[in-house]
């Protein structure tokens, strides 16, 4: 399984670059399914499918979110999540995808796709920050004891994901969560797409900017690195 973070703000040619990769993945066009859990308001339904739409042919909003009414039982969950081979979490605020999606049928479904090499799971900005085994909810870079950390969904495994990077100087921010909690950590720049294997194997990056990674060892120590579209180590 391929797992997809974009650090947010991706803009087309970025899109299109990802929709390649994954259709050499593929041998084919992928469909698309969107999980907008994470917005604030289900009226941003609309232009974030409208957007992906431009990108792949075949897109499909799941409207699961606290103000919609939208009961699915978890036969019906899982024989629609069958039909897409890229699920997708638009961005937010990713306390929205860890109270409504972690632990539930669509949680499960993903987590049992792990094993399985054609499959697609990724997000963006808030969606990108609950893929990891941690997820940081919230937090200031200038103020430590204010970040707030959970469990993530584990999709991305040894992994804890930031975004919005290099942009919100979050680099003290991530550095601390590394530290503390003696995990790798990468964070993401805007417009920019670090694509690895579910067991947190780096594939590729596209886009704009950087992926920063941390890299925790077992003797306490950090390492870093950045990397860029069609570049090597930093």
């Amino acid at each position: 399984m391929l797992v997809i973070a974009i650090g947010g703000n991706t803009s087309s040619r970025t899109a299109l670059k990802l929709r390649d990769y994954l259709t050499e993945y593929f041998s084919r066009e992928p469909s698309m399914l969107i999980i907008p859990t994470a917005t604030s308001d289900p009226a941003n339904f609309s232009e974030i499918q409208s957007f992906w739409a431009k990108i792949f042919k075949d897109v499909c909003i799941l409207p699961l979110h606290k103000k919609v009414n939208s009961f699915l039982s978890e036969e019906e969950l899982h024989n629609k999540l069958q039909n897409y081979d890229f699920v997708f979490f638009s961005g937010g605020d990713q306390k929205r995808i860890i109270q409504l999606i972690r632990g539930h049928g669509i949680h499960r479904f993903l987590l049992e796709k792990n094993s399985s090499s054609l499959f697609a799971v990724g997000g963006t900005s808030a969606g990108a920050a609950a893929l990891g085994d941690l997820c940081i909810l919230s937090g200031s870079p200038a103020r430590f004891e204010s970040i707030k950390i959970t469990s993530g969904l584990g999709l991305l495994k040894g992994y804890v994901v930031d975004q919005h990077f290099k942009e919100r100087k979050r680099f003290g921010r991530l550095i601390y969560v590394v530290l503390k909690w003696k995990i790798n950590g990468v964070g993401i720049d805007e417009d920019t797409a670090a694509i690895f294997r579910s067991d947190g194997e780096l594939l590729k990056i596209l886009g704009s900017g950087f992926a920063w990674f941390f890299e925790y060892d077992k003797d306490g120590r950090l390492g870093l690195c950045y990397k860029k579209e069609a570049e090597g180590e930093v």
